[in-house]
Order: C-alpha cells, then sequence, then structure tokens
C-alpha cells in the first residue's frame, strides 16, 4: 500500500502522544541486534570509583557507533545504549529529537535529517538501526546512503513490532476502523510492509549474512494507554482523516467494555531483519 497523492506526514504533531503512549522492544530483540553487531567486540569496561569508561564508545570503537534512522522519541536508543552503543540519531521530526533529547540519557547526539541523504561521512558506523519507521522511506536512496556510512563488515537492523491478528483487542482495532473508513484493505502501513519484505531484502547486493527473527512480545496496556497507542499512529491519521475522533472515541467504548475496566495484555510479534555490509 501506498501513501495517498498529496498526503504529506507531519509527525512533529505527534510528538507528545509518541512520547507518552508509545512502548520499546523487548529484551531478546536488542540482545540480538548487539550480539549479531559486535560477535566479537569487547563490551565497555568501568573503572574503579567515579572515573567512567575506560574509553569512549563511538569515538575508539566503531562497531560500538550505532545510527539509529528515524529515531523518534528515542526508544530504541535508549536500548542500544544500555548495551554499550553511542548513537546517533535522525528524524525529520524536531519535536520528536527534542523529546528524544530530554529522555535518552547516555552517550547519545540527535539531529534533524533524512534517511536517503545522511549527513555523515562514509564509513563512520558500526551499526545502522531503524524501528518502526523503514516503511516511511525510500527504499532503494536508503540503503544505499546505509551502505555508504557503514564500514565494511558493519550491521544494519531493520524492525518492527505488531499485535498479533487473532488478538481480540488488536480485531476490535482494525474492524473499527474498517467500518468507519469503509475500506477493506491493510491498515497499517508497516505491517503491509512486513509482509512484503522477505524477498526484498535478499535482493540487497551491498549486504550478506542476512538474518531474519520473528520474537513474541506481550504488551501491557490501559484503556487510556491503548487509545493512547492508536492516536499516535500516523497511519490511523491517514486512513480516518476527520472522522479520527470518532474513531478513537468509539473505540475506547469497546476496548473498555471487552477489558472490564481492566488492565490487559495484547499479543505481539517482532520482526527483525539484519544484514552485515558486504
Amino acid at each position: 500500500m501506498t501513501k495517498a497523492a498529496g498526503y504529506r506526514s507531519n509527525f512533529s504533531t505527534l510528538a507528545d502522544v509518541y512520547a507518552k503512549y508509545r512502548t520499546s522492544y523487548g529484551v531478546d530483540l536488542f540482545d540480538t541486534i548487539a550480539s549479531y553487531a559486535r560477535p566479537t567486540a569487547v563490551v565497555p569496561t568501568f573503572m574503579v570509583g567515579n572515573v567512567g569508561p575506560t574509553f569512549m564508545v563511538g569515538h575508539e570503537n566503531i562497531n560500538l557507533r550505532a545510527l539509529d534512522l528515524g529515531c523518534g522519541t528515542g526508544l530504541s536508543a535508549a536500548g542500544l545504549i544500555e548495551r554499550g552503543f553511542a548513537v546517533t540519531g535522525i528524524d525529520i521530526a524536531e519535536e520528536m529529537l527534542e523529546q528524544a533529547r530530554q529522555s535518552v540519557k547516555g552517550d547519545s547526539a540527535f539531529y534533524e535529517g533524512r534517511a536517503e541523504a545522511l549527513p555523515f561521512a562514509d564509513a563512520a558506523f558500526g551499526l545502522v538501526t531503524c524501528a518502526q519507521a523503514f516503511h516511511w522511506f525510500d527504499f532503494d536512496q536508503s540503503f544505499a546512503e546505509i551502505a555508504r556510512v557503514l564500514r565494511p563488515g558493519g550491521a544494519v537492523a531493520l524492525f518492527w513490532k505488531h499485535s498479533s491478528h487473532d488478538d481480540p483487542y488488536e480485531a476490535c482495532a482494525v474492524e473499527l476502523m474498517r467500518e468507519i473508513s469503509g475500506r477493506d484493505e491493510p491498515f497499517n502501513l508497516s505491517r503491509a510492509q512486513t509482509k512484503q519484505f522477505d524477498a526484498f531484502w535478499a535482493e540487497r547486493a551491498a549486504f550478506r549474512d542476512h538474518e531474519e527473527w520473528r520474537l513474541p512480545l506481550s504488551l501491557r496496556f490501559t484503556v487510556d494507554s491503548f487509545v493512547g497507542y492508536h492516536s499516535s499512529r500516523e497511519d490511523a491519521r491517514f486512513h480516518l482523516g476527520e472522522r479520527r475522533a470518532e474513531f478513537l472515541s468509539r473505540l475506547r467504548n469497546k476496548v473498555a467494555e471487552l477489558a472490564h475496566g481492566d488492565e490487559f495484555t495484547v499479543d505481539a510479534m517482532q520482526y527483525l531483519y539484519l544484514a552485515r555490509k558486504r
């Protein structure tokens, strides 16, 4: 599915709800990325007392320099920093970047920029990541830029997470969106992307050693946080337009009835694609 002609995304207006309602990924996903990206790298060690790290990650060890594309509010950056990476994040939405600067602790920097024209030197990073955003990019231009800024043998990790189709809360949201929009089609741009990504990924000649992972994840919600998450979806704005507020109001009522006013769990799957620059 492609975006409608003339439709222009504006993620800056979603920064507050992203920061409040979007959740990160599983520990196993970040561990898998870290293991793949630095199979022989030494994990940073710390000196006794308050002196700090024995070396500056992101400076002396290129393997631990990570570039996070479409970084948003910094959810994936935080997971990488916890595993010893120095993270540079880029995004097109300055308001998202400001949220990241305020919330992400550790060795990080965030800049405005596009995946199709990265403002960085050749071979500057050991790892490039992209969480829940690659479907918004021009594929060929972005892959060319990723290959350019990666060192030889450097890793790329693209990943998404989606609620399971048969989860009752996900099914409720999908059916309601179909009813209000009058459309019978995939409503999640990134989910539609993931279904078609396997063959496309394998054709990227600049990369080798492809790995694909499917990692289950349980997401905890309240009625408020579930509706809040859907309020942060740009593809919901795309499909529903002026009827988005109606969707969110009716979704709240339906989910409250399903959950009986309690917290609930939504079953999800994480889709992780890994490869190395040749």
